[in-house]
């Protein structure tokens, strides 16, 4: 049977993996062009070591991790002991999340979120990049998290913004502008 923990675990280390072949690839497309300019290899590079990175962070930190009830008879007395033992295997045999949410939410959210994705790759056309992505960002927020309007736009325009100034204008790469690149 496959623990969460083992799962977890699995799943760093082939992002790990992931992060890896993403630099190895981007070197070969090389990180810099004539005249010291960002080259096409710069940001799997630079994406693929932060994944990379966070990837090994955690299956350290899963590896070294004690299980919670494993600690259990150091702080507290025997009879105790016991009752904290059928607490933790209860909430472990729950398929409830941290947030409260089962496993059946989290199949519905993941769906939504997958047709919204279809929607925004749809809308890049018409809309543009920056626009639709934005509007992804503020649906899965406000409809899907259930998070308030007004922090919720504000993350929106930012990521939007931080989005533009790091392609367009330091990578320079063209994105989608649809019917606003007309204007």
């Amino acid at each position: 049977m496959i623990t969460t923990r083992s799962a977890g675990l699995a799943a760093s280390i082939v992002l790990a993996l992931i992060g890896i072949a993403a630099v190895l690839g981007g070197v070969g497309y090389g990180m810099f062009v004539d005249g010291g300019e960002v080259g096409p290899g710069f940001l799997p590079v630079f994406a693929g070591a932060l994944v990379a990175l966070f990837a090994a962070i955690d299956v350290a930190g899963r590896l070294r991790r004690r299980r919670p009830h494993d600690a259990i008879h150091e702080v507290v007395a025997p009879e105790v002991d016991e009752e904290l033992r059928a607490d933790l295997a209860a909430a472990e045999s729950s398929d409830l999340d941290i947030f409260g949410r089962t496993q059946r939410q989290r199949t519905r959210m993941l769906a939504i979120v997958v047709g919204i994705l279809v929607a925004t790759l749809l809308l890049v056309q018409v809309l543009g990049f920056i626009p639709a992505f934005g509007v992804m960002l503020l649906v899965i927020a406000v409809f899907v998290e259930r998070r308030k309007w007004l922090p919720s736009l504000a993350v929106t325009l930012v990521t939007c913004a931080v989005v533009y100034l790091l392609f367009v204008t330091f990578l320079r790469v063209p994105l989608p502008e649809g019917v606003f690149g007309a204007l």
